[in-house]
C-alpha cells in the first residue's frame, strides 16, 4: 500500500504530461511543480510497492522543477508529489502503470461546468499504438452508466452528480483499472453587475426631442407676443 506524503503545509501543484493517471508500459510521462513566488528548493518525491520518500534524481531525469520518467513500467505505479527543503508540499497524485484497457481520465479534479471526455483504451504490451474503436461499457461506482460503440464517453458539464470511480469493459479483453473524477464546485464570482442604466435610450431620445418641440413653441409665442 502506498502512503502518502506527512508535510507541513500545501503551497504548490503538482501537474502531469499526458494529463491522466493510467498509463501504458513505456510512455513518457513528466511531472511539474508550480509554486509561486516561493525560494525554496522543490523536487518531485515519490512512494511505490517498494520504496517511500524516493527524490527524482532516482528514478527519473531532473530539469528544474521537474522531473521526466522516460518509459514507465509497473514499478513506477505509485503516489507523487513536490516537496521543499523546508517540508512543504503539493497536491497528491496517483499514478498506474499497466497494459491491456486503460480508462484515461483527468488526473487533477475538475470545476463544475468543464468539460471532459474518458477514452477507454487497448494496447498490447508491445505495441506501438493504442486503440479505441471498440464497443465499451462504462461503469460509475460499479454500476454500468452507457454502452457506447466506440470507447470514449463525453461530458459537456461536468457537475457533482458526474463525480465517482470510473472502470470501462473491453468485449473480450478485460477491464481498465479504476480511476477517480473528482469534481469542485465554482467558485462564485466577486466581479459586481454593472449599475442598471439611469434612463434608457429611447426614453432620453424622447425627452430631448420633447425639450426642442416645447422650447421651440416657446420662442414662436414670445416672437408672436412681439409682434
Amino acid at each position: 500500500m502506498m502512503i502518502a506524503p506527512v508535510c507541513l503545509m500545501i503551497t504548490a501543484t503538482l501537474s502531469i504530461h499526458p494529463g491522466r493517471s493510467v498509463f501504458f508500459y513505456y510512455e513518457t510521462v513528466t511531472l511539474s511543480c508550480a509554486v509561486p513566488g516561493s525560494f525554496s528548493s522543490w523536487t518531485v518525491k515519490r512512494n511505490t510497492s517498494t520504496r517511500s520518500s524516493v527524490s527524482c534524481e532516482t528514478w527519473g531525469q531532473l530539469n528544474g522543477s521537474s522531473c521526466t520518467i522516460k518509459g514507465v513500467y509497473p514499478s513506477d505505479s505509485g503516489v507523487y508529489w513536490c516537496e521543499s527543503d523546508s517540508r512543504e508540499c503539493s497536491n497528491i497524485l496517483n499514478i498506474i502503470v499497466t497494459t491491456g484497457v486503460i480508462l484515461q481520465g483527468p488526473a487533477v479534479p475538475l470545476t463544475e461546468g468543464d468539460s471532459v471526455t474518458l477514452n477507454c483504451s487497448y494496447k498490447e504490451k508491445y505495441a506501438k499504438e493504442s486503440t479505441s474503436n471498440f464497443s465499451t461499457a462504462f461503469y460509475r461506482n460499479g454500476a454500468v452508466i452507457e454502452k457506447t460503440s466506440e470507447g470514449r464517453l463525453s461530458f459537456i458539464h461536468v457537475s457533482k452528480e458526474n463525480e465517482g470511480s470510473y472502470k470501462c469493459v473491453h468485449p473480450t479483453k478485460g477491464q481498465s483499472p479504476e480511476v477517480m473524477l473528482e469534481v469542485r464546485a465554482r467558485a462564485p464570482s466577486t466581479t459586481a453587475p454593472p449599475p442598471p442604466p439611469l434612463i434608457s435610450l429611447p426614453r432620453l431620445a424622447y425627452t430631448i426631442f420633447l425639450f426642442i418641440l416645447f422650447t421651440g413653441i416657446l420662442i414662436l409665442c414670445i416672437s408672436m407676443c412681439k409682434g
